[in-house]
Formats: structure tokens, sequence, C-alpha cells
């Protein structure tokens, strides 16, 4: 049972699924209620949504640690398939995932009255797959695609709310000339801070995982631009993501009522990712970058975290 754990990757899973609950009842939820506007997707619907999106997404990690085993033991990585689970059960156990992932992910997308919703679902999986046998093997290409995945999971939340919205509330939306668009907005900023976040970390890993990538023939950032220039990419990447986020602040959420935000923003999320810019720039061959990392997770989760802030903000501020 650890193994199976660990191949589906639980701690990752978890985070997956408080981001969305996070998404709808920190975000979405108090920002619908400056209008008394009541959320319309049923909290047991909505479970099952989440259900799906965590089974697609613990059938993409199996099927990535079926193709990776040789890399993972080159850079001596715990390996699971073939050691402690067999590549025949991680076969049957990535279908089964998938399979559940749509069926769940087809069910909610007929009670919100857009059955092709479940082509979401349909192609992640059909993206992780790919990216499992093919894409992460090209260059960049690989990265991109899991880091679009990732911008997708908080992404989904509002993509299912709003149909339900629109339909309860037509006419006040008729009348008043208005829409639901800035849910869009807001769960879009967390989405485009995650698709850069899981951009740097995949370019990470790529820097520290080389002689596996190039043993497997894997062109990898590294592998065509080379080391110094793959730093010089992270280091941009880092830069590019903590001006976005003081710009955000900057742009949007500059209120003088709100003095948490700023600080925040700086200590929990810039901070961080300036000392991770540092330790890239003085990585060398064949060192690891663990607390590199570790300040990586640390800003991620703090972005995400962030909507625990806005509900703050929003539920001691008068309208």
């Amino acid at each position: 049972m650890l193994s199976l754990l660990k191949l589906i990757r639980l701690p990752n899973l978890i985070i997956i699924a408080l981001t969305q609950y996070a998404m709808r009842y920190f975000i979405i939820q108090p920002i619908l209620a400056i209008n008394r506007i009541k959320l319309q997707l049923s909290d047991i619907n909505f479970a099952i949504l989440v259900l799906a999106t965590l089974f697609i997404a613990a059938g993409g990690y199996i099927i990535n640690d079926y193709f990776d085993a040789k890399a993972d033991r080159l850079n001596k990585r715990d390996v699971i398939v073939g050691r402690k689970i067999s590549r025949r059960i991680t076969q049957v156990l990535h279908q089964v995932f998938n399979f559940i992932g749509l069926v769940l992910g087809a069910y909610v997308s007929y009670k919100v009255g857009h059955w092709q919703f479940v082509l979401i679902f349909f192609m992640a999986g059909g993206l992780l797959w790919f990216y499992s046998i093919s894409y992460k093997n090209h260059f960049i290409l690989g990265n991109l695609v899991l880091a679009f995945i990732c911008a997708a999971i908080p992404f989904l939340v509002v993509v299912f709310e709003i149909p339900p919205l629109n339909k309860t509330y037509a006419e006040v939306l008729v009348t008043s000339g208005t829409n639901f668009d800035y849910l869009l907005y807001w769960v879009g900023a967390f989405s485009f801070f995650a698709f850069f976040s899981v951009l740097i970390h995949q370019s990470i890993r790529d820097l520290v995982s080389i002689k596996g990538d190039k043993e497997i023939g894997r062109r990898s950032l590294p592998f065509v631009i080379g080391f110094r220039w793959t730093k010089v990419v992270i280091v941009g990447l880092i830069l590019f993501l903590s001006v976005s986020v003081f710009g955000v602040w900057y742009q949007f959420l500059n209120a003088p009522v709100d003095k948490i935000t700023p600080w925040y923003f700086c200590l929990l999320i810039i901070v961080p990712l300036l000392l991770l810019a540092y330790l890239v720039i003085k990585l060398k061959k064949d060192e690891s970058l663990k607390f590199g990392i570790f300040l990586l997770r640390v800003a991620i989760l703090s972005g995400i975290s962030y909507a625990f802030v806005v509900n703050h903000i929003l539920s001691n501020t008068n309208f």
C-alpha cells in the first residue's frame, strides 16, 4: 500500500485537491457573495469533479513512473515500478485510474449541462500518456505540456461553475448586461502562477537529472543548450514570475485597506524565488538543489494559499 501511495504521489494529489477547494470556497464563493450570488454546482458534484481530477492525475503519475524507471535508477531516485510493483500491475492501475477519472468527469459534465466537457479529462489523460512516452523527450515540449496541464487544475473549478451560474442568473445577467468573466480573471491569475512555477520546477529537474536523461536520449533543456544557458533560462523565468507577482499586486491589489498582500507576496513568494535564483546561479554540475526545490515549493504553496488571504480580506471588508 505504501508503494502505491508513493507511486500516485499522494502529497501532490492532496495539494491538487486543496487547490481546487481553495479556488471554490476561498476565491469564487466570497467574490460571488459580494453581489449576493451563490454557488450553483452542488458540493457533491464538485467533490466528484475533484475526484475526477485526482484519478486522472494519479494515472499520469503512474504511467510516467512506468516509462521513467530506467532514468530514475540512473539518477538515483526511488524506483517503484519493476521493483515494488510489477510493470504489468502498473499498466493495469494506469488504465483503471484513467477509466474512473473519465467516468466521473463524464458524470459531472452531464450535470452542468455540457457533456462535451468530458473531453477535458480525455485530453488530459491523453496528454499525460503522450508526455510520458514522447513529449518529455522533446526539447521544451514536455515541460510546456506538463505546465499547461497543472495550470488547468485551478481553472477547471471556474469552468464547471460558470454554466450553472449562467443558467440560474440568466435574467439578472441580461438585465444588468454583465457576466461572470471576472471569475476567470481571478482564477486565471492562479493558473498563470501555476504554469510558470511548474515550468521552473521541471527545468530545474532537468538541470539535476542530466546523467539519466542523457542515457535514455532525452533532449532536455541542458542537453540541447548546455548547463550554463539552462541556468540562465531558469533564472530568467524566476525573475519574470517574481516581477509578475509584484505587477499583479501593484496593478490590481494595491488597495489602502489591504496591508497583508504586499508583505505576504514579498516574504512568502518573491523572497523564496529570489533565493532560488541565487542558488541556481551558484549551482555546479553534479550538485543537488534540494534546498532550492524546497524554496520553490514554499513559493508554490504560498501562491495557492493566497486564496485564504483573499477570503480573509473580503470577509473583513464592507461593500
